[in-house]
């Protein structure tokens, strides 16, 4: 029988990561990587969802960042956006690597001036053996956490995700729920090490899942 599952969260920083230079500039935009496809051998068109923050201040940032090319908005919604674009260079495209050790990327978002990543995987050999993958290509590779995934299963049956739950149980045990506050988003985020506007949005993404899967069901 298979034991419990690891979990890994993961802070990936190089200059040269895709988008790094828009993170940079525009910090209070949260940017999440959806998926990716190879339109060719060695060419990749990554989509990402934006939230959080100024699309026009993100959408100038992106036309002038060297890591990408051809951004489309396929989605343009009232408070997120989802883009396609083109990664210009896949030498430091460290992610998709990690399928190969095993390793499965649950989520990956901009923050901590990178990439926090969410990763399962099989054993602590794979996560070495990544790190190594990333320290060859000059990428900083910092564990956040590691953790068994049964220690955030809780949240699993009302469709939350580990962050998301994570992020809900860190409001409440900071007092954020109370009245007065006892704590600002400017302050789980502090805590959390993300930005105000990735905390928002896991706020409200993970208060709705709660809504959607207790009260509406």
């Amino acid at each position: 029988m298979a034991g419990p599952r690891v979990i890994a969260e993961i802070t990936l920083v190089h200059p040269e990561l895709v988008l790094t230079p828009t993170i940079e500039a525009v910090p209070e935009v949260t940017t999440e990587l959806e998926y990716q496809t190879i339109a060719a051998p060695g060419e990749y068109y990554l989509f990402f969802q934006a939230h959080g923050g100024d699309f026009d201040r993100f959408d100038r940032a992106v036309a002038t960042d060297p890591t990408v090319s051809d951004p489309v908005v396929i989605v343009d919604g009232d408070e997120f956006r989802v883009y396609r674009m083109r990664l210009t260079s896949s030498e430091r495209l460290v992610l998709p690597k990690a399928a190969d050790l095993g390793i499965r990327v649950l989520r990956a978002e901009s923050g901590r001036g990178g990439w926090i990543a969410t990763l399962e995987i099989p054993e602590r050999e794979a996560l070495r053996e990544f790190r190594r993958l990333c320290t060859d290509l000059d990428v900083s590779f910092t564990v956040d956490r590691l953790f068994h995934a049964d220690e955030e299963s809780a949240g699993e049956e009302y469709g939350l995700t580990p962050v998301q739950a994570r992020t809900l149980v860190t409001a409440y045990e900071h007092g954020y729920f109370e009245n007065p506050r006892g704590a600002s988003v400017e302050d789980l985020a502090d805590d959390l090490g993300v930005s105000s506007s990735a905390v928002s949005g896991r706020l409200r993404r993970g208060l709705g899942r709660l809504v959607e899967n207790t009260l509406v069901r």
